[in-house]
């Protein structure tokens, strides 16, 4: 059977950026009993771009309050380190695509925190239903 005919039984594109979502809030909150208040993916054929906002814990922000910041800099890059093999796992689970490397940083100042993911090839996916026209519109 071709993978044409077969393609109806992958996710698309959007399923796969949601369930990412989903399951990198759950992993933040397992871990740290603390979830970002957004997280966005975006699949680009074999990179997957994840932005995180407000992932400083209370108790990280509580440390740059008392002026503990080089502390709080230090933890947070020992964070970082752990939380990258768990977030290739996942999405190596989720998209059945091996992983070759994982960039993973956060800027304590704003609380946010991305993530590029470069994947061995592109996710098997089906295309959308929705077409659009020579215009640039959807119909």
């Amino acid at each position: 059977m071709s993978t044409e005919l077969n393609s109806h039984s992958y996710p698309t594109i959007g399923q796969l950026e949601r369930d990412i979502s989903q399951k990198v809030r759950a992993l933040y909150r397992s871990q740290f009993g603390h979830q970002p208040s957004k997280v966005d993916c975006h699949l680009l054929g074999n990179k997957l771009v994840i932005s995180l906002e407000d992932v400083i814990t209370p108790i990280e922000k509580l440390l740059v309050e008392a002026q503990s910041s080089n502390l709080v800099t230090q933890v947070r890059s020992f964070i970082d380190e752990a939380i990258k093999p768990k977030l290739q796992e996942l999405v190596e689970e989720i998209f059945q695509v091996n992983v070759v490397n994982c960039l993973y940083d956060t800027a304590i100042e704003t609380g946010c925190a991305g993530a590029i993911i470069i994947l061995d090839n592109a996710p098997l996916v089906r295309r959308s239903r929705i077409s659009v026209n020579k215009r640039g519109k959807s119909r």
